[in-house]
């Protein structure tokens, strides 16, 4: 038994010290480094705008509760995590993008540069490519008719 616990102590202390070594994954940066919440708040807030155009009858705060309802924050950062994944930004690119939110001063400044325009491109295409997919299509169109539904109910006089 002794021999155990000679033997499991430094393998304890070796498993420890290899964790702290490795390197966040990923969707460990887009979590710590991106503001989801804030862009998150920022998209039900214009969306509850736009649909209080068309369901007047609905106080504006209780068209955002039907939105967080239908389109949560985690459906969000799954969004994030497709679109920043390593298969389609390595890590110099993703740090570019990192850089470029947290200061606008040095998103303007790469907007100038060849690096950035083409990054810029690169992330077009990819917002665009998964607009376009019938999948993601399908789900938002969904999401949304969910949400149309819960507000024109709340319209019906009772």
């Amino acid at each position: 038994m002794l021999v155990l616990r000679k033997h499991l102590l430094p393998l304890l202390l070796l498993t420890a010290l290899t964790a702290c070594d490795q390197k966040p994954s990923r969707e460990q940066q887009i979590v710590a480094s991106l503001p989801l919440q804030e862009a998150y708040d920022h998209n039900i807030e214009r969306m509850a705008k736009l649909l209080a155009m068309t369901h007047r009858q609905v106080p504006e705060e209780q068209i955002r509760e039907v939105l967080r309802k239908h389109l949560t924050v985690e459906d969000q950062r799954q969004d994030l995590y497709r679109l920043y994944s390593e298969k389609n930004f390595n890590d110099q690119e993703f740090a570019l993008i990192i850089e470029a939110t947290r200061d606008p001063a040095k998103a303007k400044a790469l907007e100038d540069t060849d690096e950035g325009k083409r990054l810029g491109e690169k992330l077009t295409g990819l917002m665009r490519e998964s607009a376009n997919d019938p999948k993601v299509q399908a789900i938002v169109e969904q999401r949304m008719r969910e949400v149309n539904i819960e507000l024109e109910n709340m319209e019906q006089p009772r």
